[in-house]
């Protein structure tokens, strides 16, 4: 709007003194201008200022008319100064600056107002003087006013440099600590003298990566099973019945352990496969025996980097016929029993792991799961030889190097009779253990009571 109207102003300026240029642009017409022009003719000062002014006034007039038009000049220049200033003020958003720019800009169009009435009587160049010695302090005062901003503007652009100074060398210690750090991998990553073929990649693999990603598998696992719990009894699902139905004659110590019946059947369904490397898919086992161990080994460690980048959800909806989709997509009808199904869905002839969707935060629950768990078998088949997977049956007595009570006891103590200690017997397992070479990562099991 201010754009427009200084474009409005600057017309009513030009037009401002049409009627006592008309003259002029006359005479002009004489000497030679094209007709139809209008030429503004600025005559220099008189040699003696105090020489009398003819009868007729004619002098005096031209005087007149030169200073109202300077005059006209110089406050158009001033508001086209303080409109500049306006528009600074607002990027960034300055208020005060904003209203003080505001303010001037209209003090000129006052000022312009009064110049039009002190033009029409050429008697009162006094006056006009005095507005005009005013007007040239004001415009000093406008100079000093943009000092003090290009001034401000600097010292921002200063700092700005000094900070952007900091950020580069801080960006080139950040570089440097990179190299000496790729360096040190790069030594530890190599092979130790005769060692007979380096191994860069197993120096990589070490039984406390594999637990580390195993155990947050197990905290997915856990949030997916306690959110499938409640869901059962909402639906009203008796978790007791469904525990005995599962492993009927187990004794539970305490009423709430019947849900590790339940963590126990997602557990199992979920790595039920994990020993073979298409992860219980429909390809032709035989094709890893054409397949380099060296090869294999580097394929399994890049799909187990680039599937920790990935997004689950993201990657089952872009990608539905991939690996991991299918993988969710029979572990889904492990998992689910069609009388879950039923009870939870409404649809039990579908089958299908869209259905979960309409559960919700137990859809993402159950795609995070199944994401962390075939990471961990991608994992897996990076080592040499390659993760194996075990779990124990029902009666097994219980064994501290291979087994881990997944209850703490309070004092657990062997009974003994006739001179023979009686170990406690495993009643299933909860989560399977795995064997890296010579390390044992022990299964979870749950004791008869």
């Amino acid at each position: 709007m201010l754009q427009k109207f200084a474009l409005a102003f600057k017309t009513k300026t030009i037009e401002f003194f049409a009627e006592e240029e008309e003259d002029e642009d006359a005479a002009a017409g004489e000497g030679g201008v094209l007709a139809g022009q209008r030429v503004l003719v600025l005559k220099p000062d008189p040699q003696n200022p105090s020489s009398p002014v003819g009868g007729d006034g004619g002098t005096g007039s031209a005087s007149g008319e030169e200073a109202a038009v300077a005059a006209a000049l110089a406050t158009t220049s001033s508001f086209q100064a303080a409109y500049l200033h306006l528009q600074a003020a607002h990027s960034p958003f300055l208020p005060e600056a904003a209203a003080a720019a505001d303010a001037l800009a209209v003090s000129h169009l006052r000022r312009l107002s009064e110049l039009k009435r002190l033009a029409s009587d050429a008697a009162e160049d006094g006056s006009l003087t005095a507005h005009l010695e005013d007007q040239v302090r004001e415009n000093q005062a406008l100079l000093r006013s943009f000092d003090a901003v290009v001034n401000r503007l600097q010292a921002a652009l200063d700092a700005k440099d000094a900070a952007a100074a900091s950020l580069r060398w801080e960006l080139a210690a950040l570089a440097d600590g990179n190299a000496r750090l790729a360096g040190r991998l790069d030594r530890a990553l190599a092979p130790q003298p005769g060692a007979g073929g380096g191994d860069a990649l197993g120096a990589m693999l070490s039984a406390s990566v594999f637990d580390s990603v195993l155990r947050d598998a197990l905290r997915v696992a856990h949030r997916f099973t306690r959110a499938l719990a409640e869901l059962l009894r909402c639906a009203g699902w008796d978790l007791a019945d469904a525990a005995a139905a599962a492993y009927p004659g187990i004794a539970y110590s305490k009423h709430g352990h019947c849900r590790y019946a339940l963590l126990s059947r997602v557990c199992l369904s979920m790595f039920d496969g994990f020993d073979s490397y298409q992860f219980g898919g429909t390809s032709d086992a035989a094709a890893l025996e054409g397949i380099e161990l060296a090869v294999r080994r580097n394929e399994s460690l890049q799909q187990f980097i680039e599937h920790s980048d990935a997004d689950p959800m993201e990657l089952m909806s872009s990608s539905p016929d991939c690996e991991f989709s299918q993988f969710c997509d029979r572990k889904y009808k492990q998992l689910i029993h069609p009388g879950i199904e039923s009870s939870l869905f409404g649809n039990p002839d579908c089958r299908a792991l869209p259905v979960m969707a309409t559960a919700g935060p137990l859809y993402e629950l159950f795609i995070t799961m199944a994401s962390s768990i075939w990471t961990l078998h991608r994992l897996a088949w990076a080592y040499d030889p390659a993760v194996g997977i075990f779990q124990v049956s029902r009666g097994t007595e219980y064994s501290s190097v291979y087994m881990e009570s997944i209850v703490r006891p309070k004092a657990f103590s062997a009974s003994k009779e006739v001179g023979k200690t009686v170990r406690p017997k495993v009643g299933f397992t909860v989560v399977p253990g795995f064997r890296l070479g010579g390390t044992v990562i022990q299964c979870r099991v749950y004791l008869e009571s």
